[in-house]
């Protein structure tokens, strides 16, 4: 029993050690990739947090701080759903720390993410669920920020400038109203808000939106000035994209992180594999199924043709065929068909032909000749020939397939 006490203590005891050590590993990775931030080196930043994210640690709030910092990089490079994801990690480990003004802070950066990415509801409902966990003023002012962004990207310019003028930073409340007075096409207010945002900031972003505003609001300004903030502009620009260009390959190295390739692959072939044997077992059905079925049609088709052929040659070898079907009661006539000739009258009725086209039609159907068409209707081979042309007319075909076209519709259930 001793050894056994002595064994759970050992491990005990060990288990604090690691622990212990686990939590200055993540420490000194932290500080080094905040350090590294600083010098700009973002690739090099972006793996020690990758490192420290990636280590077992009972420290939360430092967490917490290693995937904001993270998040921050990944806005910076305009990756702003994977910069949603993890300010949903950070804000995860912030509430298991129980610190509510960095948990505030984490929903207001999702919020301003959402805003940024046009979804103006959810924004505005994580920044009222910030506020609503902290009440302190800081975190209100910073929900302006995010709600006037929210406003901005849905076009809803009057709201911009109700919130701008409450935000607490200056220079992004000048910036937001240059903006909103440039989108409403109030020049001169976009111009002084914008020339002072220059004068109070040197951060290339603000730069580069208010040089634009400044080169496209130019009642104000000569000629030589808007070619002035053009090349400043565009020296700007060159700067920024050489950020955005390291800053997008610390990205692209945490979703590799996030998402491994192998890892990928196989979710990817899996199911992939799985729906390509599905829909080739279907094909093969499908193809059998639909072979099946011709051959059915085409049985059933031949069937009745041969019915109908057959139907035709004993009426015709008849010593009376005027007696055979009821030609001139057209109510037994259409009974007659229903029963013997596949409903016929009935779908010439359909298509629109009168009662007397309907016995012409039922005459060509069963194959008789011009001369015993007239000797059983009582009427001259010259009217019968010309009402057999309007038949096929009503019916869209010429008189010379009007035999094959009856038989098709014979044919048909």
């Amino acid at each position: 029993m001793a050894k056994i006490g002595w064994l759970i203590l050992c491990f005990l005891l060990s288990s604090c050690a690691a622990g212990t050590v686990s939590d200055a590993f993540v420490r000194e990775q932290y500080e080094r990739g905040c350090a590294l931030r600083q010098e700009g080196k973002a690739v090099e930043a972006m793996q020690c947090f990758i490192d420290a994210s990636q280590t077992r640690t009972g420290d939360h709030l430092l967490l917490g701080r290693v995937y904001a910092n993270m998040a921050n990089m990944c806005r910076q490079a305009e990756r702003h759903q994977t910069a949603y994801e993890v300010y949903t990690q950070s804000a995860e480990q912030f509430l298991l720390g129980g610190d509510t003004l960095l948990y505030a802070y984490a929903l207001n950066n999702m919020a301003w993410e959402q805003a940024v990415m046009c979804d103006k509801p959810l924004a505005i409902a994580l920044a009222d669920s910030a506020c609503r966990v902290c009440t302190q003023q800081k975190i209100r002012n910073k929900t302006y920020e995010t709600r006037a962004a929210a406003c901005l990207y849905a076009e809803q310019y009057d709201s911009v400038l109700h919130y701008a003028t409450r935000i607490e930073d200056p220079v992004y409340g000048s910036m937001l109203l240059a903006q909103a007075y440039s989108l409403t096409q109030q020049c001169d207010s976009a111009l002084r808000f914008a020339q002072q945002v220059i004068k109070e900031t040197t951060n290339p972003r603000y730069l580069d939106d208010c040089y634009y505003i400044l080169a496209h609001c130019d009642s104000l300004a000569g000629r030589t000035e808007v070619l002035a903030w053009t090349a400043a502009r565009t020296d700007v620009q060159r700067d920024l994209e050489a950020y955005k260009s390291e800053m997008a390959q610390a990205v692209l190295l945490l979703e590799q992180s996030r998402h491994p390739k192998h890892m990928v692959y196989l979710m990817l072939l899996i199911p992939l594999g799985i729906g390509t044997a599905a829909w080739l077992a279907y094909m093969l059905w499908l193809r059998r199924r639909l072979r099946t079925i011709k051959d059915e049609q085409a049985t059933r088709q031949a069937d009745r043709l041969r019915e109908i052929e057959q139907l035709g040659q004993r009426l015709r070898q008849s010593a009376q065929p005027k007696k055979t079907i009821p030609w001139q009661d057209f109510t037994a006539l259409c009974t007659y068909g229903d029963a013997h000739l596949f409903g016929m009258p009935g779908k010439l009725l359909a298509r629109g032909l009168s009662e007397r086209e309907v016995r012409l039609s039922l005459l060509v159907l069963l194959g008789f000749s011009y001369a015993e068409m007239a000797d059983i209707l009582n009427r001259a081979e010259n009217g019968i020939g010309k009402d057999k042309y309007l038949i096929a007319k009503k019916l869209g075909v010429s008189a010379r397939d009007l035999q094959t076209t009856l038989l098709e519709m014979a044919c048909k259930n």
